[in-house]
């Protein structure tokens, strides 16, 4: 029955009006989907991820997803949960690659596992927490790794040895994923993945007939695709996106051509406070600029 009501409600939804889709790698959408009503789409992409049978799940719906302000920029968080009453989970879509993409994926981390442990108790009362990143580029340090990778403190020498279960980060790289799905079709991570790719398609067609989760993901995104606002939340969010990746780009050619006409000291110094902004390396900069690597390190302390 449910299935019949759900194939009527998407037929209706084409039939009644012409829109376009929402792209759900776009972390705005993204949050939108997986914060939805409907609890069971979040929990089968979590459970398609990690090692936990989950028997519930908690969102965290009283976060701010967005914020509207008088000049439309919008303020992001990252979509929380609770699994099975205890492990703290997050969850991050992310569209572009930065170097400093593990530092802050290890801080979110800490945030989500010292927040837990309140006034008066005890260390031992900390519960699991767990980072699950996706992203739709491929990570330069991770090139020789699969597309799904979890990560956790393992002793050195036998790498067998996990020390302890409470810290568990996902990295899962969508590039890689698609590639990987052609051999591997069965694979529910994948799956999703190929529906964040593009949820149109008809490879996601056919996942859908076994995949009920991700069924409902596609119908929940119909519906988030039919209101104006959505629409337009998320046309400012991508054309932020496509803005930071044009600056990021062009950014160090820009800086390598005014570095060579610069000649003052002051203007070297304005060029290495805009590429220490965009994450550009210190050996980059270095590069770009003519300043020594001492010189960079001080300007960083003072900034």
């Amino acid at each position: 029955m449910d299935k019949k009501i759900n194939q009527k409600k998407e037929k209706n939804i084409k039939e009644n009006k012409k829109f376009k889709m929402l792209n759900p790698k776009t972390d705005i959408v993204f949050q939108m989907l997986f914060s939805s009503v409907n609890p069971e789409i979040t929990k089968g992409l979590i459970s398609s991820m990690i090692d936990e049978k989950i028997t519930s799940i908690e969102l965290d719906l009283n976060k701010q997803l967005i914020k509207n302000t008088v000049d439309d920029k919008i303020e992001i968080l990252d979509l929380r949960a609770k699994i099975n009453n205890s492990i703290e989970c997050e969850i991050e879509m992310q569209m572009l690659y930065a170097n400093n993409f593990i530092p802050r994926l290890l801080y979110y981390w800490s945030k989500i596992y010292s927040q837990q442990l309140k006034e008066g108790h005890h260390y031992d009362e900390l519960n699991k927490a767990i980072c699950i990143a996706i992203i739709n580029e491929k990570i330069p340090n991770l090139k020789e790794l699969q597309a799904h990778t979890k990560w956790q403190i393992r002793e050195e020498k036998t790498h067998t040895k996990i020390l302890t279960d409470k810290l568990e980060i996902h990295i899962i790289e969508i590039p890689k994923a698609i590639k990987e799905y052609r051999n591997n079709k069965g694979n529910e991570v994948l799956q999703w993945m190929m529906f964040l790719n593009e949820p149109e398609s008809m490879e996601v067609e056919e996942i859908m007939k076994e995949n009920k989760e991700i069924e409902q993901a596609k119908i929940t995104l119909r519906e988030l695709s039919e209101e104006e606002e959505n629409q337009r939340i998320a046309e400012l969010r991508e054309k932020h996106i496509l803005d930071i990746q044009d600056i990021y780009e062009t950014g160090i050619e820009r800086g390598r051509i005014e570095g060579e006409k610069m000649g003052k000291k002051e203007e070297k110094i304005n060029i290495t406070k805009k590429l220490l902004d965009m994450n550009v390396t210190i050996e980059k900069i270095v590069e770009i600029t003519g300043l020594t690597k001492e010189e960079i390190e001080k300007i960083k302390k003072e900034k």
